[in-house]
């Protein structure tokens, strides 16, 4: 008996297994898949919608199949040939796959649909319709990398979509869509959404209007989350970043200084707003893990400077001058605080003096952090009299110590 003969008798009276085996084989004849895809037997069905080697001829009545399987084998199958699909219109075979991938992107399993969606997302010669469709799917799971990555989709799609979102979700899934134009970014501001604006505001290639830019800014004071995206949003505008500099959470305030983008009077008036609200007098309650945040924002700021190390110092703020001479210095907390501890003033007048602290501010520091003895009228330890080598093996002792 010859192979196609053996072949007729498994589709005539072979069991399932063999049927089964049959439709598994890449190298079976394209006439006995397309006769197996109509098989009794769901699993079958399903091998057939595996198949590499699956007649074309197929790919409609596989979509339409009953059995979820079926149409989920062939939505893989489909999925993994899609990316090589030429128009519909330029070729027999394509036409057939792209009606079976509309066919599917529209199938009641969601899971079905999230499969084609995932394939044919950043296509550009999937249909037009199918893409629309995909990305007004109701589950965001289908459509959010359709309207994140789709080509085909324009701007008066998008506004559509803005209009009448078919979820909530929908809208942020456009917000985060890579080069999204002014005029849909002025779209999605004005739903006035929160989650809506974060994405938009996070979506460094959004065009986004000054004059929208300004008006997020007015309400950032209120919406906290938009802070963050705001402070590190490219072109930010010099009044933007200036309004921001008043009242941003205290941990943005740092990033927002060290902007290299404005000139150098707006960074000059921005790192003064820093200045004035980190440089003041102790917040209530302030601990010494605040009060050291504090001093690593100045100093990330490049405003912890001499004057505030004065006040501070005059104002009994240890925990803060303390942090803060460990900044400017560039030595850990510990080494200063063990210095603090064992009252060396010759240690810390070495450290102010690698802090490019002047000897009278130096002498407002120590006074601070290690108080000469009540009869002493005056500090006699100058930070000039303290040299290199004997400032770097007091460093070298005070780390050591600490870690002990």
């Amino acid at each position: 008996m010859n192979a196609l003969s053996e072949i007729a008798r498994v589709l005539e009276e072979g069991s399932p297994e063999a049927r089964a085996a049959l439709a598994t084989d890449p190298a079976a004849p394209p006439e006995a898949l397309y006769y197996l895809m109509t098989d009794s037997v769901p699993g079958i069905r399903a091998a057939v919608a595996a198949n590499p080697s699956g007649p074309h001829q197929s790919f409609a009545t596989l979509a339409s199949d009953d059995d979820q399987a079926v149409r989920q084998a062939l939505a893989t199958r489909l999925a993994t040939i899609a990316p090589g699909l030429p128009p519909g219109q330029q070729d027999r075979v394509a036409q057939l796959a792209w009606a079976a991938l509309a066919r599917l992107a529209d199938d009641i399993v969601e899971d079905i649909r999230a499969t084609i969606a995932d394939a044919v997302k950043d296509l550009p010669d999937a249909p037009r319709a199918m893409m629309l469709a995909l990305a007004q799917d109701v589950s965001l799971r289908v459509a959010e990398p359709v309207i994140r990555l789709c080509p085909l989709l324009t701007e008066e799609d998008l506004l559509g979509l803005v209009a009448a979102p078919p979820v909530a979700a929908t809208l942020t899934a456009i917000a985060r869509r890579p080069a999204i134009s002014e005029t849909v970014a002025d779209a999605l501001a004005s739903t006035g959404d929160p989650a809506t604006i974060t994405a938009l505001l996070g979506n460094q290639t959004a065009a986004i209007r000054e004059s929208t830019l300004d008006a997020l800014v007015v309400q950032a004071a209120e919406h906290t989350a938009w802070q963050a995206p705001l402070v590190r949003r490219p072109d930010l505008p010099p009044r933007s970043a200036l309004a921001l500099a008043r009242f941003v959470a205290e941990e943005l305030l740092a990033p927002l200084a060290e902007r290299r983008d404005f000139a150098p009077d707006i960074t000059t008036r921005i790192r003064s707003a820093v200045a004035g609200r980190l440089a003041g007098t102790p917040r209530p309650g302030e601990t010494a893990a605040d009060a050291a945040a504090r001093a690593s924002v100045l100093l990330r700021a490049g405003v912890l400077d001499e004057a505030t190390m004065v006040r501070a110092s005059r104002g009994g703020e240890a925990p803060f001058v303390t942090a803060a001479l460990a900044g400017l210095a560039a030595v850990p907390q510990d080494t200063v605080d063990h210095a603090v501890t064992t009252r060396c003033q010759k240690s810390l007048a070495g450290l102010c003096r690698r802090a490019g602290l002047s000897d009278a501010a130096a002498e407002s520091v120590v006074a601070l952090l290690a108080p000469a003895p009540p009869a002493t009228a005056t500090l006699s330890i100058a930070p000039s009299l303290v040299g290199d080598g004997e400032l770097q093996w007091r460093i070298e002792a005070l780390a050591r110590a600490a870690a002990r």
